[in-house]
């Protein structure tokens, strides 16, 4: 046989093998495509209130970057990508206006983080649409029936400044008497809505307390802390803005006071705060929120939620070269991994299948595990705790002051006035 035929003998069976086995195998199919999970958020980037908003959308951001590098969030048996959508929005026009868009206009499957006093025309707009709406009960409660609301609270905020009060006195044993100071306009009062919390304060921790109200606009403290120091004022919780706070700082260390003053906000930039209380001596002693997960020492976060917040920090401090503000407390990251972690549950983005998972479910998050059992205040079971860590000023440090973890909304310290 000729070289010629004893090659054609060699290759011929070769390639009917390889024919054969090609028809063998099926043909590899292509991926699935990734899909993309729109999310709004709603936040005073203008304003008054723009400090809020523009600080914490960093952190948001940064927290939807890192699950789409980690492959996107998990839902059921597919893969998205999280796409964040922020709009402009405090007041009730200006809020609902962006809920409007962010829902005829991007499509959003929820809305986290809103910061604002709009909460009853946002939900005319989200409800309807079945829009999960996560907020903080700062904002107010859905008017709508229960059964026909897709709103949860994640951020019992009027609940937690009683905690923040019990964890700071706790903090400072040798102090008895705090004094309550905040703006009033007239249409709403703070003594009447923490009125029922006057005797647990005395008889469950010994704690005295004074109510000391100024007129919206004020600027001056000075008279309120000679008011303060004669009727023997220890502490001072201002729930007013963080530049009444300041000021107040400023003003009683001029005037030889050294108070501690607890803020009901996240702990603010030194550079910020000095340079409303005008100097590093003046800020001693500011009390603030302070939620970061990793320093708990009485609520347990679970590790993968640990790990997110540590690379959450990690990245801001990188591209902003400084440390985070607003964190994880209240309306930001938290809302979003709230609503993240109720997908990843339900294995679906159906918010009747999420609602309805989320009534009474057990959820880890960022400020720990929580059973969501607050129909007897809200009309909603849908209710997160939140542990009250704070923060005292120390040089040009927040240093871990101590915590009243936050853990049954259904059990809260005062009701407010809420619907029993």
């Amino acid at each position: 046989m000729s070289r010629k035929y004893k090659l054609l003998a060699s290759v011929v069976p070769a390639i009917v093998l390889l024919a054969i086995s090609a028809c063998a195998t099926p043909v590899a199919q292509a991926p699935a495509e990734q899909k993309t999970l729109k999310v709004g958020c709603i936040m005073p980037f203008t304003g008054p209130a723009a400090l809020w908003g523009q600080n914490i959308r960093p952190g948001m951001e940064i927290y939807a970057d890192l699950i789409n590098q980690d492959g996107g969030l998990k839902v059921g048996n597919d893969r998205y990508k999280v796409e964040m959508i922020f709009k402009d929005g405090f007041a009730p026009g200006p809020a609902a206006m962006a809920a409007r868009n962010l829902i005829y206009e991007n499509g959003v499957m929820a809305i986290v983080g809103y910061f604002g006093v709009g909460i009853a025309a946002i939900t005319q707009v989200t409800n309807p649409e079945k829009v999960i709406l996560n907020i903080s009960t700062i904002a107010g409660l859905d008017p709508s029936p229960p059964e026909k609301s897709y709103t949860m609270y994640g951020f019992p905020a009027t609940e937690m400044t009683t905690h923040q009060v019990v964890a700071a006195m706790q903090a400072f044993p040798q102090y008895h008497t705090v004094t309550w100071t905040y703006p009033s306009s007239g249409e709403h009062s703070i003594d009447v809505t923490f009125a029922a919390t006057d005797a647990r304060f005395q008889n469950e921790f010994g704690i005295k307390r004074i109510m000391m109200p100024y007129p919206e606009g004020t600027l001056n403290f000075t008279p309120y802390l000679t008011k303060m120091a004669e009727q023997g004022t220890e502490v001072i919780y201002c729930v007013g803005s963080p530049l009444e706070a300041g000021l107040m700082a400023k003003q009683r260390w001029q005037m030889g006071y050294k108070w501690p003053i607890i803020q009901n906000a996240p702990a603010l930039p030194f550079d910020l705060m000095k340079g409303i209380g005008g100097s590093e001596e003046a800020i001693q002693n500011i009390v603030s929120d302070y939620s970061v997960p990793w320093v708990f020492k009485k609520t347990t976060v679970a590790p993968k939620y640990l790990d997110m917040s540590k690379r959450i920090w990690a990245k801001y401090t990188e591209l902003y070269k400084k440390d985070m503000f607003a964190a994880f407390g209240g309306s930001g990251i938290t809302a979003q991994g709230q609503y993240f972690e109720a997908l990843e549950q339900t294995g679906t983005t159906d918010p009747d299948v999420v609602m309805k998972t989320l009534r009474g479910g057990t959820f880890e998050t960022f400020m720990g595990r929580y059973k969501l059992t607050g129909g007897r205040f809200y009309g909603s079971d849908i209710v997160f705790g939140h542990p009250c860590a704070l923060c005292i000023s120390k040089g040009r440090e927040n240093i871990y002051l101590g915590e009243y973890p936050l853990t049954d909304i259904n059990k809260p310290f005062a009701e407010f006035g809420a619907p029993k």
